[in-house]
């Protein structure tokens, strides 16, 4: 019967299918040099960014040196990469977008990969057909319908539900009634074949079941020349409509293009601490910060040709979501807008004559101070693109070249110039927490210690904070820690002063610590402060300063599970809340050691 069946098909397959994808062969290398245009045009945008640019990047090998490093020895690079793109490891972390996601991108997997195979078996097609092609038909139904439920969750979601986060264009409709054209010109012309064929075999319901369903709604004329034409436009309906579709990815600037430029924006993040930001060579720079859309890396640069407006940034940030200006997403839209108004045809290499001003018109001021540098946007972006660089990147700017700032930012920034601490309005000194304890100055122990504590700002200055400082004192006695701080000698870490964007008055700040470091031979620092551990710890590195940096979480952790801190048990009914820091968990990764203690009272 199937034998039967399959020689009714071979003058569909002879005369329709070969000619259809003969020309689409053709057409295919056109659709190659599109490709070739739309990469080069889009990785081109990399050459006006400075520092080297992705091809120098890309071909000195410097990624595969990255790979192989003591942070990405194990491949993790890649892992990760495979990880986000095949397994939606980022995405699934809200369920509904997460799911439907991943239904469109494996649908659409099974489709094209099973259409591949056919394609390639025309040529030998046996009477009745090898078990692989038969396979692949089954494998590209259940794609387009795997499609079918992802678009239906996704137009839901996208025109009923409507959450905040999604801005929707033309575009976005475009591609929802151009995938639902070829999925179902597709199941209409398998079903027409079946239907017109004088054999039906017992075994097709279960190789092609929707298109055997269709077969069963089609109608079809007696004479052979009326189903061969019918069955002839529907192929290049179909065949049109797919090569129309990638053409329009390819020549368009649409969030499409992420599908190939997602993976490789994820696989070529750098490596390095998520904690730190870019050093300034404040003696060779020539501009300070970010002005115009060239100071940008090319890898900012390509950061904002990747995003596809999820809005997934601007759910978790807590700017947005207390009515501030600033939307991360925003800002890597109006990034992008203003990168293609600055070089629209960018293979032409120069820029238009005229522009907006970025940081006053694409982004304006209010934006760029609205931002907290809590990384929750970047955590929350499957496709790794980071904001805050951008962000602290145009703060410097305006902070090194205008002497910019907010009003309620002057006198902490002054503060912090002149008495070594942000908090103008404090009456205490960095010796007053300490009076009465037995706690030594590294001065009075001669650097002779095997950790300083490191108090920090807020722990010695603010009334509320300097029992933290107390409470770790006594921590450490009990557990016959030999300890000591700076005292009167210690300053402010700088991290205020970097993420505001002041880079030289962090480096200056920087410079003093490293210098008392040095002198008493600090080997291991302990600090109860997260920006002050996440700038020792990744920062303090570019200048030279390379010691041990332990979180008070962490070392007090450690003494419990050494045994050196006996702790009691707190009463059964009592519920503790405990917030994650920022700079401790999304920039650090400390999550267990915190839990670890909470859990052993």
């Amino acid at each position: 019967m199937r034998e039967l069946f399959w020689e009714s098909q071979l003058p569909y397959i002879n005369d329709i299918f070969v000619p259809v994808l003969v020309g689409a062969i053709v057409v295919l290398v056109l659709f190659v040099a599109l490709f070739l245009f739309s990469a080069i045009r889009l990785f081109s945008l990399s050459r006006f960014g400075k520092e080297e640019n992705l091809f120098k990047a890309f071909f000195n090998f410097r990624w595969l040196k990255e790979w192989f490093n003591k942070e990405d020895k194990k491949g993790n690079r890649l892992v990760t990469t495979l990880g986000v793109v095949f397994a939606h490891l980022k995405t699934l972390r809200e369920a509904y977008p997460g799911w439907m996601h991943l239904l469109m991108f494996w649908g659409t997997f099974l489709l094209v990969g099973g259409k591949i195979v056919r394609l390639f078996s025309f040529g030998g097609v046996t009477n009745p057909p090898q078990d692989i092609y038969l396979y692949s038909s089954l494998f590209s139904e259940i794609g387009a319908v795997i499609i079918v439920v992802g678009g239906i969750l996704a137009m839901v979601r996208r025109y009923i539900i409507k959450p905040d986060r999604l801005d929707t264009v033309s575009g976005d409709t475009l591609i929802f009634v151009w995938a639902f054209l070829l999925v179902l010109s597709g199941f209409i012309i398998k079903g027409f074949r079946i239907s017109a064929a004088e054999v039906s075999p017992t075994d097709w319901a279960m190789w092609s079941p929707v298109g055997y369903l269709f077969s069963k709604m089609l109608l079809n004329f007696p004479g052979l020349q009326e189903n061969f034409i019918l069955t002839y436009h529907r192929a290049i309906i179909h065949t049109a409509a797919a090569l129309v579709f990638i053409a329009y990815v390819f020549i368009s600037r649409s969030k499409f293009n992420h599908l190939w430029m997602a993976p490789i924006n994820i696989f070529l993040n750098p490596s390095g601490p998520k904690g730190a930001l870019a050093a300034i060579d404040l003696e060779q720079a020539e501009t300070f910060g970010t002005r115009n859309i060239e100071d940008f890396t090319w890898k900012q640069l390509m950061d904002l040709e990747t995003c596809v407006r999820c809005g997934r940034c601007q759910d978790v940030c807590p700017a947005y979501a207390s009515g501030k200006e600033l939307s991360p997403k925003n800002v890597i839209q109006n990034l992008k807008t203003h990168l293609h108004e600055v070089y629209p045809f960018p293979l032409l290499v120069k820029a238009v004559a005229e522009r907006c001003d970025m940081i006053s018109e694409a982004i304006t001021e209010e934006v760029i101070w609205d931002c907290t540098t809590c990384r929750a946007c970047s955590e929350a972006c499957p496709i790794s693109i980071q904001h805050i660089d951008k962000i602290v990147d145009m703060r410097r700017n305006l902070v090194l070249e205008e002497s910019r700032f907010p009003e309620t930012l002057q006198d902490a920034m002054k503060s912090l110039g002149t008495r070594g601490h942000p908090w103008r309005g404090t009456t205490l000194s960095r010796s007053d927490w300490y009076e009465g304890l037995d706690v030594k100055t590294m001065a009075e122990c001669n650097g002779e210690v095997d950790v300083l504590y490191w108090v920090g700002c807020t722990a010695a200055l603010d009334e509320r904070n300097t029992k933290i400082a107390v409470a770790m004192a006594k921590i450490m006695n009990a557990a016959g820690v030999k300890f000591a701080i700076l005292g009167e000698e210690e300053g402010c870490c700088g991290d205020p002063a970097r993420r505001t964007g002041d880079e030289y008055l962090f480096q200056t700040l920087c410079e003093a610590n490293l210098e008392v470091f040095k002198e008493y031979n600090v080997k291991k620092i302990m600090t109860a402060c997260p920006h002050g551990y996440n700038v020792f710890k990744n920062e303090y590195p570019q200048f030279g300063g390379n010691f041990e940096v332990v979180h008070h979480s962490q070392f007090i952790a450690d003494l419990i599970r050494q045994g050196k801190l006996e702790v009691g048990k707190v009463q059964n009914n009592l519920t503790i809340a405990y917030h994650d820091s920022c700079y401790l968990g999304r920039y650090n990764d400390i999550y267990d050691d915190p839990r670890d203690i909470l859990n052993k009272i």
